[in-house]
């Protein structure tokens, strides 16, 4: 009887300390997720403030990086005349520029030219930059065997600037 006794004791403290390493190990993974999102979330809120202070746009949403040999940060929204615009800022320097989406493709638009002309997997982001003082949209994609696929589209007419197949 004592021996049983004993014995739930010990499972009951071998339960609790997996509990405890379960619960631990969570909140760390919560912890470490939070962290590795602050620079994303950091950099989304500097854009919208720059859309706005410099850019006139009151309803900055719809944040996308562009990463090439210079990284952009670009959101979208509204000028203070009301027409849909794209704000495009230079990570490094600031440097703000202004796109007006009737003088080219929107990000939707692109989308469905790639989705129509690649039939991607998966499109794995898209993203609005400049290339050579021109404005072009970054998109990369898993094409049908899985491979990354990447192009850059000119932005005032969809054209193709870059392609890369099968990374």
């Amino acid at each position: 009887m004592q021996r049983q006794q004993h014995r739930r004791k010990n499972w009951s403290q071998i339960i609790l300390w997996i509990v405890l390493a379960v619960a631990l190990l969570v909140g760390s993974g919560f912890i470490v997720l939070h962290e590795a999102l602050r620079p994303a979330k950091t950099a989304a809120s500097q854009t919208v403030a720059i859309a706005k202070q410099k850019a006139g746009v009151n309803d900055a949403h719809g944040f996308m990086t562009y990463n090439r040999q210079q990284s952009y940060y670009a959101v979208r929204g509204h000028n203070k005349k009301k027409h849909p615009v794209y704000v495009v800022v230079a990570k490094s320097t600031g440097h703000v520029t202004t796109l007006r989406q009737r003088d080219g493709k929107s990000k939707s638009a692109i989308l469905d030219q790639v989705w129509r002309t690649q039939k991607p997997q998966k499109v794995t982001n898209i993203g609005l930059g400049l290339r050579h003082g021109q404005p072009v949209w970054e998109v990369s994609y898993l094409n049908q065997r899985g491979n990354l696929c990447y192009m850059l589209l000119r932005y005032k007419d969809g054209s193709t600037a870059q392609a890369i197949q099968n990374l």
